[in-house]
């Protein structure tokens, strides 16, 4: 598994924790539908997050315009996927708004401050090196 692809599962994993904690608080505080709607919020925010780590995929994958091509695709299909989770059921009034924007924009906020913390971890380690790099290929530099 390639070190992005262990940063976002172990990042998604801790705002799932987090999610779980700050529903329980806002259940307390206010009631089911308010926690429910959080916790909707919260998780489309995770799908979205997750997904980071398949555009990323596809835009450090292998070179060429096809790649660049699905790779921003799926940059702005994950922005057209947020939009709709979010609109859809706030125009259909399914639910509270304000927790369902707290839970996304959450998540958005807890990915970036976990991302700071375990990413020079993860990028130090040196299991999570380049392929080409454990196998003992050189890389050449010119001066």
């Amino acid at each position: 598994m390639s070190a992005h692809w262990r940063l976002a599962l172990r990042g998604a994993a801790w705002i799932v924790v987090l999610t779980i904690l700050v529903a329980v608080g806002v259940y307390l505080a206010f009631g089911v539908a308010d926690a429910g709607s959080f916790v909707y919020g919260a998780g489309m925010g995770i799908l979205s997050f997750v997904s980071m780590a398949l555009t990323v995929s596809l835009l450090a994958g292998r070179p060429g315009v096809v790649m660049a091509m699905i790779g921003a695709s799926s940059f702005f299909a994950r922005l057209g996927f947020a939009a709709a989770v979010l609109a859809i059921p706030a125009y259909l009034g399914l639910w509270p708004v304000l927790p369902m924007i707290c839970g996304f924009a959450g998540v958005y906020v807890a990915e970036n401050i976990l991302l700071l913390g375990m990413a020079p971890k993860i990028a130090g380690n040196p299991g999570a090196r380049h392929d080409d790099e454990q196998n003992g290929a050189e890389r050449k530099v010119g001066i």
